[in-house]
């Protein structure tokens, strides 16, 4: 990765960054760059070490000259004012920004680092697995949009994938790239419709779509249909996660986006066979295509889903420890070498599942590598739980937010 940032942009372009004090101002040479740990679609992110400070953080590097490629300037710049408003306002359950910086070709986002990784991996392939741990990371999920709603921001981007975990096992909303205000979404016009100048941008000589924004299997109607976003568009998004979380794949999906599309428009839900009741209700509430009858937070909070959580001691300043849940790599007892891209066949064996499970576990492991899952696969759904709940299953330490009558 080259040095430097955007060229005719800087930190002190925004004018909100006077606003602000919390954010440090530092240069590369600060950090030790350590291992990749993912990528986005304009943006790399690192492992990186602290020199100053000793401690371990994620640092988020994007090419200046991809960003102008890609017309994505003001989304870095964005996200860069998003997490300074959030960090006047911090939770626990939102990743906090410690530092930015730039140089000739590079901008640079240093958060703290969650390094029990997305929550995305932990669902895969067949959901998280016992439910009050599912509803454990849910309800940590609600708050956290409960809180950067309280301070009028809309995440617009909600799903597993950016979720975090840390090491104690507590749930961090991060990543607010595509995030906006409330106050950014208001029309001056007494006659707002879908040819309104509010509803466009124009980027380089471009008119472009200004809030068909959000990942495809995720995003409401109202996005589909480029509508000012409201709270109710998050709420949509937690509903998808919902689903994704218990069934290990997206509610919509299809070859395509313009299919995911129909399918969401046309509300082709299906819900798996064993999908719970209680959850099942939550998810049909939430993605009701009216967003002005989807339920409120509160509502939410008091569904019987979320019976068993007492959403009080995760507002308190009280901690416990939650164990992080196996990734799929964990469930399946499979490791990658970092140079040869191979599955050992000796670790798979230990499972003593039957052929087709076999073949199953190495196809799904094939698909993690790819970051491409969209659902289970052939008939080995039935027999391959029993691993998990024997081997695999998750534990607390007993000292976790649930009322007594907890699963």
């Amino acid at each position: 990765m080259r040095r430097g940032f955007l060229k005719g942009a800087s930190l002190k372009s925004d004018s909100t960054a006077e606003k602000h004090n919390v954010i440090k101002k530092d240069n590369v040479d600060k950090y030790e760059i350590l291992e990749l740990l993912g990528t986005g679609n304009f943006t790399k992110v690192f492992r990186g070490f602290d020199k100053i400070n000793k401690i371990d953080v994620a640092i988020k590097v994007a090419e200046k000259s991809r960003l102008i490629s890609i017309r994505k300037e003001d989304e870095i710049l964005n996200e860069k004012k998003i997490c300074m408003m959030i960090n006047d306002n911090p939770s626990k359950n939102v990743v906090k920004l410690l530092s930015t910086f730039s140089d000739d070709e590079n901008l640079y986002l240093v958060y703290e680092l969650c390094t029990g990784g997305e929550l995305w991996e932990k669902i895969l392939p067949i959901g998280l697995r016992p439910l009050t741990q599912a509803k454990f990371f849910l309800a940590q999920l609600l708050i956290s949009i409960e809180h950067i709603h309280n301070l009028g921001i809309i995440h617009r981007d909600i799903k597993a994938e950016n979720c975090f975990i840390t090491e104690e096992g507590w749930l961090k909303l991060g990543d607010f790239g595509s995030s906006i205000t409330i106050n950014e979404t208001k029309c001056s016009s007494t006659n707002c419709n879908s040819s309104c100048e509010c509803r466009f941008l124009m980027r380089r000589g471009r008119r472009e779509f200004k809030y068909y924004v959000g990942t495809p299997q995720f995003m409401p109607p109202e996005s589909i249909r480029n509508k000012p976003p409201t709270k109710a568009v998050d709420l949509w998004s937690f509903g998808c996660t919902v689903f994704q979380v218990i069934s290990g794949y997206p509610p919509y999906n299809a070859p395509s986006e313009f299919l995911v599309y129909c399918r969401i428009l046309g509300n082709k839900l299906v819900f798996p066979p064993d999908f719970p009741e209680d959850a099942k209700s939550l998810v049909e509430l939430l993605l009701r295509h009216n967003p002005e009858e989807r339920p409120n937070i509160e509502k939410i909070k008091k569904h019987k889903f979320f019976e068993q959580i007492d959403f009080g001691r995760f507002l308190s300043e009280e901690n416990f420890h939650f164990i992080c849940p196996p990734t799929l790599k964990d469930i399946c007892l499979i490791s990658i070498s970092k140079t040869g891209k191979k599955f050992e066949e000796d670790q798979i064996s230990r499972l003593k599942a039957s052929e087709s499970v076999m073949k199953s576990i190495k196809r799904i492991s094939f698909d993690l590598e790819r970051n491409i899952y969209e659902g289970p696969r052939d008939s080995w759904i039935d027999e391959f739980p029993e691993f998990i709940k024997n081997d695999f299953a998750c534990e607390s330490d007993g000292n976790t937010p649930l009322h007594e009558s907890s699963e």
